[in-house]
């Protein structure tokens, strides 16, 4: 860990504080930081899968099956 001087709004510190049920202010901000990294990964995956997706032949695929389920009916 590393010791850090940066100035956050009192407020709302103490509002993240009150919220997320947290003793400290390190806590709340340790806890705010983590909270912003996983939306930055989901976001970041989101975007990935997204792009992947533009390839899929999603109708295609789902044809595919329902012809399969047919196909095994008794």
């Amino acid at each position: 860990m590393s010791l850090t001087h940066i100035e956050i709004d009192d407020e709302a510190l103490e509002t993240a504080k009150r919220l997320g049920g947290h003793r400290t202010k390190t806590a709340a901000v340790a806890k705010a930081l983590e909270e912003y990294n996983k939306r930055l990964l989901r976001a970041a995956a989101y975007e990935r899968f997204f792009e992947a997706a533009q390839d899929w032949d999603i109708e295609g695929a789902w044809a595919a099956h329902l012809a399969d389920k047919e196909t095994h009916r008794p």
